[in-house]
């Protein structure tokens, strides 16, 4: 008896003096999405045009990763192959060292959704362990594009300009989260004195 009267003051004491968590305002954002059994695929832009999409992108944010942790100038340009495949040239700067990688991206299958979406293969790259397109347009405008890889591992926030407004930057920000990144995962890539 004595102890479930300790126990019941106990609890009333902690509920009256315990500081309530506020009620968070962060929304749960649900992304319409494909799965094909292996893994989830953001849906590409309905407006993708490849020959628009052609030549050179900055990018300008995005979620580090593998040669463009901590990297500058990153600079991503495409032209279209003879075969119908586009030729991907990466390039980047980390410290005095410049970074040059080149490969392929191949449209998917339409099950993917059709245009927007690409495999993209580097030499010495592994593939990835996903059947599907590992570079999805998400959004496509004349002046940045927004490109999400499967499952929302990778981001990548292009830009026509290599140094654009910060306002814009931050915009584009704003609508990949709304589209389902990270915000947490995104940083800002430097792209000055390139």
């Amino acid at each position: 008896m004595r102890f479930t009267t300790l126990l019941t003051t106990a609890s009333t004491a902690s509920a009256l003096y315990l500081p309530r968590a506020e009620p968070s305002s962060q929304k749960t954002l649900v992304q319409d999405a494909l799965y094909d059994g292996h893994c989830f695929y953001p849906r590409p832009t309905p407006n993708f045009n490849l020959t628009s999409y052609l030549g050179t992108w900055y990018q300008v944010a995005g979620t580090p990763f593998g040669p463009t942790a901590g990297a500058r100038c990153v600079t991503a340009e495409y032209a279209l192959n003879a075969n119908g495949t586009v030729r991907v040239v990466n390039t980047a700067a980390v410290g005095p060292q410049e970074i040059r990688i080149e490969g392929t991206a191949t449209p998917v299958d339409t099950a993917y959704v059709g245009a927007g979406a690409f495999k993209v293969e580097f030499p010495s790259t592994p593939a990835g362990g996903c059947p599907g397109p590992n570079y999805i347009v998400q959004e496509f405008c004349t002046d940045h594009a927004l490109v999400q890889t499967q499952n929302w591992t990778t981001l990548y926030v292009l830009s026509r300009e290599r140094e654009p407004a910060p306002a814009l930057v931050d915009a584009w920000i704003d609508r990949a989260v709304a589209l389902g990144s990270d915000r947490t995962r995104i940083g800002k890539f430097n792209q000055t004195g390139c």
